[in-house]
């Protein structure tokens, strides 16, 4: 299991701490408990101070995690790398490729790939 499934578990635990110390705390009013009362308020403030550090934690943990990109092939600038050098002093400058066509330049990659990946079996 991960650390961050454990970290949703424990925090899933703390909730369900902190509503039952929110019904522990409505019975002792209907029962007219005044210590269960401080209790169950002392339980709530207990489960709120454990709750903290659980959540700048797992907070901590999401934000590291990086979304899997689409093309994770290439490196994540490598497009602008390209242009730059492109557009370096006394370089020829390229015409823009219509958007249709670089569809289908694509495509010819992609099938290109796969029947090398094939060939290779």
């Amino acid at each position: 299991m991960s650390k961050t499934s454990q970290h949703r578990f424990h925090l899933w635990g703390w909730i369900l701490f902190v509503f039952s110390a929110i019904f522990f705390m409505v019975s002792s009013i209907r029962a007219g408990d005044p210590v269960s009362l401080i209790g169950g308020a002392l339980f709530l403030l207990a489960c709120f101070v454990f709750l903290v550090p659980l959540l700048a934690e797992l907070k901590a943990s999401l934000s590291s995690l990086s979304l899997p990109r689409k093309y994770s092939r290439y490196p994540r600038d490598w497009f602008r790398a390209a242009s730059s050098l492109s557009r370096a002093p006394g370089a020829p400058m390229m015409l823009p490729v219509p958007a249709h066509q670089q569809d289908q330049i694509q495509h010819h990659q992609v099938r290109s790939e796969l029947r090398f990946f094939a060939s290779t079996r």
